[in-house]
Parts: structure tokens; C-alpha cells; sequence
């Protein structure tokens, strides 16, 4: 069943006042942690943040996510909004379960579309119908579903940082 991020219980630090639907919509990217035997795996997507659900393309036989999930449903997924010209920084954290989902041309393409159009000024994303964009290989979805959500607003400003001393060098040896 789809939920909102109404429905989620959030958790927040004290200064995370921002929305995570807005906050989620950005066109960021997502750093996806699974389980593997050899320990955990880092992947980074494009994704969407539509039904409650993150969502992020995956090509069949490009890499080992499907495998892994396959094996353990369990993930994390962070994602960062950082500018270090004005020390703005937010960062979600999700913890929840992801499922493997078929093909869908129209979520492919809202997905793409606000990459492309936001990021690189195309009217529309290339590539984007068919279960094979761009290559010869099958492609699907992955569908996080949180469990938990983390908010925290870890805004520093640069002005204050000019005015503090210098690092020490270390003296040399």
C-alpha cells in the first residue's frame, strides 16, 4: 500500500525544519547500501520520490543490486542537498526494504524527464520508451519502501569559517 510522507514516522535534529516531499523532489542523487556476503555495497541512482516509495532504474545484468536484493531486502539510502559556497547542507537517511519491479514507461520517464530537463536543459529525456533505454539490456525498478526516514539540517556558514585561524600545519619532522 502506498504512503506519504505523511504517514512516515520522520525523525529530525533539531534545526530539519524542511519538507522531505520538497526536499525529495530535488533532482539529487541517492546513494543506495545493500548487503553482500563480502559486506555492504554502495550504489549511487537517479531517483523518484513518488507513492511514498523511492524509486530507481536498474539495468538487468549491469551490476549486482538485483542479486543482492534478491538475497536481502533490507537497504539504506541517503541522499545530500550540499552547497560549500554558503555551507547549506541537508541529508535525508531512509532505512526500509526494497523490492524489484517491472518496467513502466511513464515513471521512466518522470524520472528521467527531471534530470534531463532540470540538470541539462533538454525539453524532454532521451531514450525513455521501451524496457531498454539506451543499451540492449532488459531494464526494471527498484522500489525502496521506508521504514524509517532521517532528517537533519546540518547548514554551517562560510562567512563564520573565514573568520576562524587557519588550520596548524604540522611542524615538519
Amino acid at each position: 500500500m502506498p504512503i506519504s510522507a505523511g504517514d512516515l514516522r520522520i525523525l529530525r535534529n533539531d534545526r530539519a525544519r524542511f519538507d522531505l516531499d520538497e526536499f525529495l523532489s530535488r533532482p539529487l542523487v541517492a546513494h543506495l547500501s545493500t548487503a553482500s556476503v563480502d559486506g555492504t555495497r554502495n550504489s549511487v541512482f537517479w531517483f523518484l520520490w513518488e507513492e511514498g516509495a523511492l524509486w530507481m532504474i536498474l539495468e538487468e545484468g549491469y551490476n549486482t543490486v538485483q542479486d543482492r536484493v534478491r538475497r536481502d531486502s533490507r537497504v539504506s539510502v541517503g541522499v545530500v542537498d550540499f552547497d560549500p559556497r554558503t555551507g547549506f547542507l541537508q541529508h535525508v537517511s531512509v532505512r526500509g526494504r526494497a523490492t524489484l519491479e517491472p518496467w513502466d514507461d511513464d515513471r521512466a520517464g518522470r524520472l528521467l524527464d527531471r534530470y534531463y530537463r532540470r540538470l541539462r536543459g533538454y525539453a524532454a529525456a532521451p531514450h525513455r520508451s521501451g524496457a531498454r533505454v539506451g543499451g540492449s539490456r532488459p531494464m526494471s525498478f527498484l522500489r525502496v519502501l521506508p521504514e524509517s526516514v532521517l532528517l537533519r539540517d546540518l547548514e554551517y556558514r562560510t562567512a563564520v569559517l573565514a573568520k576562524a585561524p587557519p588550520a596548524r600545519t604540522p611542524e615538519p619532522r
